[in-house]
């Protein structure tokens, strides 16, 4: 019985949410590293140049699981669905209901800092909870991020080994992915797909380079 009267007081005192599904504001982020000319000194593992687009979309990460009385919220990372002058809405997938509690719809954080998470329930309804969270930015799934990047594998003898490697949305496309082996006693200056590089010095564990050309576009 108190658990129904909670419930009931959480909808007369929420009033009614209208969830957006507008989607989530995109950045656009260009990626052109190193600058031309510049003297660079990159590890083992590092990337030495890189050049593309990136799609950011938000979302929002609860750090600490919420155990709430009508509504649990497990840590996770939580996509953008929507949002208005007030609030961010964000799906609710993951988010756990009580047995007697209102069917979830979306989560709801207004815009300013330290507002509470919010279980927008199917019936406009909603319970809101003091939260330990972050609203960041993560590679976009809807938008086709694009990524060229070489990467510094070490050297053995008089020769470097560089991998060439492309990402989509954040992921590796195998088939585009390459080792690649240079001689340095016959030239320092390397090239791969556009990108040229003069090799200033290299050991076994780090390599110091400039940019000649990086990526065409």
């Amino acid at each position: 019985m108190k658990r129904m009267l909670m419930v009931l007081l959480v909808s007369v005192l929420s009033g009614c949410t209208s969830v957006q599904y507008n989607g989530s504001p995109s950045a656009i982020k260009d990626v052109n590293y190193p600058p031309v000319g510049t003297e660079v000194t990159a590890y083992v593992g590092d990337n030495m140049v890189e050049k593309g687009v990136i799609y950011e979309e938000k979302v929002l990460y609860i750090k600490q699981r919420v155990d709430g009385a009508l509504y649990d919220i497990p840590s996770k990372i939580y996509p953008q669905v929507g949002f208005d002058d007030k609030q961010d809405f964000f799906s609710a997938t993951g988010v756990i209901r009580g047995a007697i509690s209102d069917p979830i719809e979306a989560l709801a954080v207004g815009k300013e800092q330290g507002s509470q998470v919010c279980v927008i329930t199917t019936l406009g309804g909603s319970a809101c909870y003091d939260a330990d969270y972050e609203r960041r930015g993560r590679v976009s799934e809807t938008k086709n991020s694009f990524q060229q990047t070489l990467i510094y594998s070490g050297r053995v003898g008089n020769k470097i080994n560089i991998g060439y490697r492309e990402f989509s949305n954040n992921t590796a496309r195998p088939a585009f992915n390459n080792e690649v082996e240079y001689d340095l006693s016959e030239s320092k200056r390397i090239g791969y797909k556009g990108a040229q590089i003069k090799v200033l010095e290299a050991d076994n564990s780090s390599i110091t380079y400039k940019v000649l050309k990086n990526f065409p576009d």
